[in-house]
C-alpha cells in the first residue's frame, strides 16, 4: 500500500493524482467520470458532486450541474446537499468516542443516561440495540413528530414517551429518525453539549469540514442544493425537507447537510486508523469496532435483508438477495462500510482497497433506480482498479 500523505497534511483537493500512480487505470479513471456525466445528462438529478480517493489522494472530484434550476445556481465543490442518513455514521462516532473514553457503555441501557426513555416498553433497549435499529421505536408517531424536529426539548421528550412496538433486541427494524434523537440525546446527557456542537468540536472543525452542519444555517439557505423529486415513493420526503424549518433542524439521523469532499475528508480520517493530518480523533480499535458486523437479516422497516454494523451499512453481496442490490459495488466485502441517504447520496470506503467514495445528488428516485445510479458509480470505481 502507498504511504498514506492524509496522515501528516491535508488532502489537496488543488489537483488531481495520476491515477497509475495510485494504482488506477486512466482509462477507468475516464469512465467514472463518463458515468458521473451521463448520469446527469440523463436527468437523474440536476446536480451532484462525487469524489474519489485512493491511498488519501484525489483520483476524482467533480462538481456539476445546478444546485437550483429555476435560479440557475450552479453546483460547486462548496455546494452543501442535504445527505439525509449518510448523517448516521457521524452522529454515530460521536457515541463511540464516547465509548473509548470511558464515558458510554455499549451494552447499557439507555435510561441509564436518559431515565425518562425508561417507560412504555422499552425500558430494556440498549445503546447495541439503538445501533443495530433494535431499539423497539423505528416508526411510530412518525407523521405526527415531523412538527417537533425543529425544538430539540419537544422532539426528544415525545421520543421518550413512545410506546414500543417490539420489545427491544427481539427485532430489527430501521430506526429513520428516532435513531438519531435517540443517540443525540445521549450524547447530550454525557458532555453537557447540544449535539450538534459535539460534532462540530470533536470533528467537523479539527478537520477542517468548514461546508458541513448538521441542520442547515439560515445563512447557507441561498447556496444549498435544492431537493427533486424523481418518484412517486419520494414526493413526502422531498416535500418534507424542502421546508427550511425541518432542513434547518438538527435530527441527527438525517440533517447532515455537506459536501462530497468534507464527507471524503471525514472518511479518510476512518481509513486512517482514526487520525488525519498528524491530529488522532479516535483509537483504530474504535473504529474496527463501529464497522464491526452486528447483525445481518430482515429488516423489517425497508423490508429486505440488510447489514448493520454499529452505525454503518457494510458492504458485499447478501446470501440469498440480488448482488445487483449492493450500492458500494461489486467490489465491496464485508470490510466496506459506509451509509446511504434516502434514495439519493452514499459515501463508503474500503480498508483493503484504501479507497473513499463520496458522492451527493439532489433528486430522489425510486427504490430500484436509485440503487442502480449508486452500483454504476461505484461498480466504475472497482473498474478502476489496475
Amino acid at each position: 500500500m502507498t504511504a498514506n500523505p492524509t496522515l501528516t497534511t491535508p488532502i489537496a483537493y488543488d489537483g488531481l493524482v495520476e491515477p497509475r500512480a495510485v494504482g488506477m487505470t486512466e482509462a477507468g479513471v475516464r469512465r467514472i467520470g463518463e458515468v458521473f456525466d451521463g448520469q446527469l445528462a440523463a436527468g437523474m438529478h440536476p446536480g451532484a458532486q462525487l469524489v474519489v480517493l485512493r491511498h488519501g489522494q484525489v483520483v476524482v472530484d467533480r462538481a456539476a450541474g445546478w444546485a437550483d434550476v429555476r435560479r440557475r445556481t450552479p453546483v460547486t465543490p462548496e455546494t452543501p446537499f442535504l445527505t439525509w442518513s449518510v448523517s448516521k455514521p457521524f452522529t454515530g462516532m460521536c457515541v463511540h468516542r464516547l465509548i473509548e473514553e470511558g464515558r458510554v457503555e455499549l451494552d447499557a441501557r439507555v435510561a441509564m443516561y436518559w431515565p425518562a426513555f425508561a417507560c412504555r416498553g422499552k425500558e430494556g433497549a440498549t445503546i447495541r440495540h439503538v445501533f443495530l435499529h433494535q431499539a423497539g421505536v423505528p416508526v411510530r408517531g412518525l407523521h405526527t413528530q415531523i412538527p417537533l424536529w425543529p425544538h430539540w426539548e419537544l422532539v426528544t421528550r415525545n421520543v421518550a414517551g413512545l410506546r414500543a412496538e417490539f420489545p427491544p433486541g427481539t427485532r430489527t427494524a430501521y430506526h429513520m429518525v428516532n435513531y438519531g434523537f435517540i443517540l443525540g440525546e445521549v450524547v447530550r446527557r454525557v458532555t453537557g453539549q447540544p449535539i450538534q456542537d459535539y460534532l462540530r468540536q470533536t470533528y467537523l472543525a479539527p478537520l477542517g469540514m468548514q461546508h458541513s452542519w448538521l441542520g442547515l444555517p439560515r445563512g447557507q439557505w441561498p447556496r444549498a442544493a435544492r431537493l427533486y423529486c424523481g418518484g412517486s415513493e419520494q414526493l413526502g420526503a422531498v416535500f418534507v425537507f424542502s421546508r427550511r424549518a425541518i432542513r434547518g433542524a438538527v435530527a441527527p439521523a438525517a440533517t447532515l447537510n455537506s459536501t462530497a469532499r468534507d464527507l471524503a475528508v471525514f472518511y479518510q480520517m476512518l481509513l486512517n486508523g482514526g487520525q488525519y493530518s498528524g491530529r488522532r480523533y479516535v483509537r483504530p480499535e474504535t473504529i474496527a469496532a463501529a464497522t464491526t458486523l452486528g447483525y445481518e437479516g430482515p429488516d423489517d422497516t425497508i423490508g429486505l435483508p440488510m447489514r448493520w454494523a454499529y452505525g454503518f451499512h457494510l458492504g458485499g453481496p447478501i446470501p440469498g438477495t440480488d448482488p445487483a442490490a449492493n450500492g458500494m459495488g461489486r467490489g465491496s466485502t464485508l470490510r466496506t462500510f459506509g451509509h446511504f441517504g434516502q434514495a439519493s447520496c452514499m459515501v463508503w470506503a474500503d480498508p483493503d482497497a484504501d479507497i473513499v467514495v463520496a458522492f451527493t445528488c439532489n433528486r430522489l428516485l425510486n427504490s430500484a433506480e436509485v440503487t442502480a445510479r449508486w452500483r454504476a458509480l461505484s461498480d466504475a470505481v472497482w473498474d478502476a482498479l489496475a
